[in-house]
């Protein structure tokens, strides 16, 4: 990792004065509390722009927010951009320098800076008599004009060009093969019954947050967080590997029917590009949409929050029936070594069907009890199961070890189970000692 001395110094905002060191994974600000600089400030977005360490130079990239990110006075665009000491970064009402660690922020010039184009000068350097500063000159001023629209001119073309080939002067940018940054995600459903709100934020370690409100009617609040797997991760960069939805405009708006707002706020950060859309109350873009749906399953299934997607009525309801289909496989626990496995999983499944539902049934308490007894009643099945395949393998008398190992397994049948995994291992085992006529 590469040693940084520089610092980000607030000079003004709400945390002026205040420092803070930027590490190789980067920090980010804005008016989120899961930003590292995160400012109370309405005017930021809630990620407002990233500040990473590479190869020890500070880096900025603005995470597509809705006001803009400057830096000395100039929009910061779409493009990371490397800091310089003495850079001013402008956010919201706070402005931010990159400074050396202990040093105070440099002073701020505010005159007018004399740029000398050689027009107003004799050979010997010394003014014409009688001519005025080169500030007013005309022809300065056009020769300026002409640069300005050339570099507007070079600028736009760079942000214009196809990143990956293509097709010159597709206005398209094809994703970069950098990794995924960031996701941040926000769906607003309100009607004159309540409002329904779910966000959805990924960072660059690869934590995944999601907060769901659904107010007053169903009264459901969520909040869950988890570490996604190289595996996840690599799935959700594949999500945002299409250039279609880089194609889209900045916003889509049109008019709500009296009482109602259904808005879609998706921002992405992958590799140097960033990418924001809001859909208000208009028909989604099909390239939108489809990365919308498949962005909320993949969070649902992460987070094991599949249910948000179900009333509370239709929750209460398919948690009944899955305790009636419990029921039924406790009262054949000793029918079918299999039952009893059936019936935790049922009873698991009713009360998962409840964890967003508020207030709970009645008999919820019933249900938490009735659950637990047959998880552990399973437990001492399997462990009186595990004595008997001990015993059996012990003597030696390996068709016994191998009737024994199948109620097991059949005790547990699930194969993700460590439990069967072992019992399956060791009946496998067991069969080839019998081929190898090692058996009693």
């Amino acid at each position: 990792m590469e040693n940084n001395t520089n610092e980000l110094l607030v000079v003004a905002g709400p945390f002026q004065g205040r420092r803070f060191a930027v590490p190789a994974e980067g920090i980010r600000l804005g008016r989120s509390s899961s930003c590292e600089i995160s400012i109370p400030d309405p005017s930021l977005s809630r990620n407002q722009c990233l500040f990473e360490l590479r190869d020890g130079v500070v880096y900025i990239t603005d995470l597509a927010s809705a006001n803009g990110t400057e830096v000395n006075g100039e929009e910061l665009g779409a493009a990371s951009r490397a800091l310089d000491l003495g850079d001013r970064v402008t956010a919201g009402d706070s402005e931010l320098v990159l400074v050396e660690a202990g040093m105070d922020a440099p002073a701020v010039d505010d005159s007018e800076p004399v740029v000398d184009l050689g027009f107003s000068q004799q050979n010997d350097g010394e003014p014409v008599e009688g001519e005025k500063p080169a500030g007013g000159s005309p022809l300065r001023l056009i020769l300026w004009l002409v640069l300005v629209l050339v570099l507007g001119g070079s600028a736009a073309a760079i942000l214009l060009m196809p990143m990956g080939g293509g097709e010159t002067g597709s206005v398209a940018r094809p994703l970069a093969p950098a990794k995924l940054w960031s996701v941040s995600y926000e769906k607003v459903e309100a009607s004159t019954k309540g409002i329904c709100r779910y966000a959805i934020d990924v960072d660059a370690g690869g934590n995944i947050r999601a907060e769901l409100d659904d107010v007053p009617e169903s009264d459901r609040h969520i909040k869950k967080s988890a570490v996604l797997s190289d595996k996840a991760r690599e799935e959700l960069d594949r999500l945002f590997s299409s250039s279609e939805l880089f194609k889209l405009e900045k916003e889509y708006s049109g008019t709500a029917r009296p009482g109602e707002l259904n808005r879609y706020e998706l921002r992405v950060v992958r590799g140097s590009v960033a990418f924001s859309c809001t859909v208000e109350n208009a028909t989604e873009p099909e390239a939108f949409r489809s990365v919308r749906l498949a962005l909320e399953t993949f969070s649902q299934n992460e987070l094991g929050i599949w249910a948000i997607q179900y009333s509370a009525e239709k929750l209460t309801e398919m948690s009944a029936q899955a305790r009636l289909s419990a029921d039924a496989k406790w009262e054949e626990r000793d029918v079918n070594y299999g039952n009893l496995a059936a019936a935790l999983k049922l009873y698991d499944e009713a009360v998962m069907d409840l964890e967003t539902v508020n207030p709970k049934p009645e008999d919820y308490g019933e249900l938490i009890t009735k659950r637990d007894m047959v998880r552990a009643e399973l437990d001492r099945r399997y462990k009186d199961q595990r004595f008997e395949v001990d015993r059996a393998v012990n003597m030696g008398d390996w068709e016994r070890a191998i009737r024994e190992l199948k109620i097991l397994c059949e005790l547990v049948p699930d194969n993700r189970d460590p439990r069967h995994a072992e019992a399956a291992a060791k009946l496998v085992d067991a069969e080839n000692r019998i081929k190898k006529g090692g058996a009693k």
